[in-house]
């Protein structure tokens, strides 16, 4: 199962990498707000203190104060949303405790001593526009508080190009805490200062569709590899049950074939001159050897190993497995090749030697002979006369 590593080891490859290859780091700080104002109702002073905003990404990382302010049109008592988040271009603040009004000054008139914040709530626009719009009534930083169902959570904001201006956020009940006194025309003080420095790795948009696709892609090649590799080892496996099957049925067909032991001065047989032609040897008395179908004769250690790979027989190709009746289609049973030596004497389908043959060539042959055929042959009756047959009638047609 060494390649089946190979595709899940690309894929925790793949997984591995995301988050330092294809992330990067995001760097951001708290912001600590202390507000502070007089309560008219008591004369006591309210102080708040909490680690509570975030800066913008592209705010400066300072600390700034001064007085707060909010849309002019929040302060009406049925104000809609629209009015607390400071999108139009003309949008007029109130800043309560200001030492002149309109606050800030319009265009030609003289300035007022101090700097303000400006607090809008999120939403309507995009917190580059919110930034502007503040900015052109001379805010010193922009304090935008969270939507409501959003509770004390705080997001990244990105706003590239505001300049100087100091952008925090804070959560809605923060902002609502700020926004009550000033609505009630009470002049509130606050302070803004740089909080804990925060790193957080995170995987950007492009990079978990990048991620998600990568790894989509190498499961499927995995399971494709996988499917493959089983369909592969199915066939295999059938083959060499195949293989198997179709050995044990050539042993058995070999088995059937006859088998002559020689002896000296046989008649068709000249041991001098005769030899087998795979091993290229010469005949001796007492060699084993095997008769085909076709009447050629082989040693037996020869030519067995030769039929279980090859089945055909090395001088004319004839298929004797075939010939033996063994593995023969209804369509082939008639292209089956019988030499014209054996015409009359063996049959298309199993190519056998008829009995009334084998009685007529025992009796031609020497008693002494007979016996010896009948002692090597796997059917006495049958092999007998076979063997009777070739060596009297047929000679033996040896390979030089």
């Amino acid at each position: 199962m060494a390649g089946v590593r190979a595709p899940l080891a690309a894929v925790l490859l793949v997984l591995g990498c995301s988050a330092p290859c294809l992330g990067r780091s995001l760097e951001w700080y708290t912001a600590l707000v202390n507000t502070a104002y007089t309560d008219p109702a008591t004369n006591l002073t309210v102080l708040g203190s909490t680690e509570s905003g975030r800066y913008g990404d592209s705010s400066p990382k300072e600390s700034v104060q001064g007085l707060v302010g909010v849309p002019r049109a929040a302060l009406a008592p049925e104000a809609p949303p629209e009015a607390l988040e400071g999108c139009a271009a003309d949008t007029e603040y109130y800043v309560p405790g200001a030492a002149a009004w309109p606050y800030p000054p319009g265009e030609g008139e003289e300035g007022v001593a101090g700097s303000w914040i400006a607090l809008v709530a999120r939403g309507g626009c995009t917190f580059k526009e919110k930034v502007f719009n503040a900015a052109r009534r001379n805010a010193a930083a922009v304090v935008i508080y969270n939507e409501p169902k959003a509770g004390n959570a705080t997001v990244s904001m990105s706003h590239i190009g505001t300049g100087s201006t100091v952008v925090i956020m804070v959560g809605y009940p923060k902002g609502m805490e700020i926004f009550e006194p000033v609505r009630s025309r009470i002049p509130v003080k606050m302070m803004i200062t740089v909080g804990t420095r925060h790193v957080q790795e995170y995987i950007s948009g492009q990079s978990v569709v990048f991620v998600a696709i990568a790894f989509i892609t190498m499961m499927i090649i995995s399971l494709a590899w996988l499917i493959f590799y089983y369909i592969q080892r199915f066939l295999y496996t059938g083959a060499q049950y195949g293989n198997q099957n179709n050995r044990k049925e050539t042993k058995k067909a070999i088995s059937q074939l006859q088998l002559h032991t020689v002896k000296r001065g046989e008649k068709g047989v000249d041991v001098d001159a005769e030899n087998c032609a795979v091993c290229i040897e010469n005949y001796k008395p007492k060699d084993v050897v095997r008769i085909l179908p076709c009447k050629h004769i082989f040693h037996r250690v020869c030519i067995d190993p030769w039929l279980l790979e090859h089945r055909t027989c090395p001088m004319c190709k004839l298929d004797v497995i075939k010939a033996l009746g063994f593995w023969v289609d209804a369509e082939d049973t008639l292209d089956i090749a019988v030499p014209d030596s054996m015409a009359g004497s063996v049959s298309a389908g199993s190519l056998s030697i008829t009995q009334e043959d084998n009685r007529s060539e025992v009796n031609n042959l020497p008693s002494s002979s007979t016996e010896e055929s009948v002692e090597h042959c796997n059917s006495p009756k049958e092999d007998a006369g076979e063997t009777t047959a070739l060596l009297g009638k047929h000679s033996f047609n040896l390979v030089k």
